[in-house]
């Protein structure tokens, strides 16, 4: 009965967090089941598992030219209610910033400056200003003393800013609009390694299905030393971090490292059977640097699987009705996760 309750403890402790830091955009918040964790999903038969390394062998056939992008990984809505638009017109947002002088946002040429400013009027003013101090400061940056801003030149208001500045900090651009604070990180992908034809098949969802059963019973587990973590984990989930474990209703696994970083795969108890991927970077996963897996859905007929192989390449099918589709992603030298697309 003890067991029980801390069980229950913890995944409501994470739905809160999750709550409060609101902030993972393009995923709904996790559905809490009160309890242990509910039964697997059947795994995909062995004979679906060959159909992935044909799979790698037609997509790393492929042509790729990546570029370097702005993504939008984490937005903080001060306003009193939701904005569904809003959010979708950042999501969309096409950014492009040359030197610390041009801005490019959807196409629109912006004159702008790169300079500090004093927090206190951040502080004073910003009801934002507290989630992104504290996201930032888990990151690294420091923003509590003077906040690096890209001043605009134009005297012309621009719907994206605040007091007609934009906080930057090289790495991440914030853009303000109707009420929404939208985090923009700067996401390397040229020059990153395209998928490799030579490249094993290392773990997918059917291995981890197996190995939640029975420890390391699956072929891949036992070929790569894939084992259970039973360690706890730091989680940084927008502007907190929270401790990770079984006992929560995680399964984790660890991969062997990519670029010198781990990978870390957790089968999410408290969800309809979803599969979180992870990189281990700065002492801690970040919930903004994860690919999620639904392998079913209580809200639609959607069903998805991954596969990861040895050279990073990670790919996400979706199967919806009667059409498939193959989401390709890498890894990049920073440890964070990227979409490739065709060129």
């Amino acid at each position: 009965m003890k067991r029980k309750v801390v069980l229950i403890l913890i995944a409501l402790l994470f739905f809160v967090v999750h709550s409060e830091a609101q902030r993972k955009t393009g995923r709904p918040l996790p559905k809490v089941r009160k309890g242990a964790a509910a039964p697997l999903a059947q795994p995909v038969s062995d004979k679906t598992l060959a159909d992935w390394n044909a799979i790698h062998r037609t997509y790393a056939a492929r042509k790729y030219q990546p570029k370097d992008s702005w993504e939008l990984v984490s937005y903080y809505d001060y306003s009193v209610t939701e904005n569904e638009n809003s959010l979708e017109e950042l999501q969309n947002m096409k950014i492009q910033i040359l030197g610390d002088s041009i801005l490019y946002l959807n196409g629109k040429k912006i004159k702008v400056c790169r300079t500090d400013r004093d927090s206190f009027m951040y502080e004073r003013d910003a009801l934002y200003y507290p989630y992104l101090k504290d996201y930032f400061a888990l990151r690294g940056i420091n923003i509590s003393k003077s906040v690096p801003v890209l001043l605009i030149q134009s005297s012309e208001d621009e719907i994206y800013s605040d007091m007609l500045e934009y906080i930057y900090t090289g790495k991440y651009l914030v853009l303000y609009h109707n009420n929404i604070a939208g985090i923009f990180k700067h996401v390397r992908k040229s020059g990153q390694g395209l998928p490799s034809l030579d490249a094993k098949l290392e773990y997918t969802q059917a291995d981890m299905y197996k190995d939640v059963k029975k420890e390391m019973s699956s072929k891949r587990a036992r070929e790569y030393n894939i084992r259970p973590y039973k360690g706890k984990l730091r989680i940084c989930m927008g502007k907190s971090i929270s401790q990770m474990d079984s006992s929560g209703g995680f399964y984790f696994v660890k991969l062997p490292n990519y670029k010198s970083f781990p990978i870390f795969v957790a089968y999410n108890c408290n969800e309809d059977d979803e599969f979180l991927i992870f990189t281990y970077k700065n002492g801690m996963i970040d919930d903004d640097n994860c690919i999620s897996v639904l392998t079913f859905s209580s809200y639609n007929n959607i069903k998805e699987d991954f596969a990861i192989f040895t050279d990073g390449t990670i790919y996400v099918r979706t199967i919806e009705g009667k059409k498939t589709s193959i989401d390709v992603y890498r890894i990049n030298d920073d440890g964070e996760f990227y979409q490739l697309n065709q060129s």
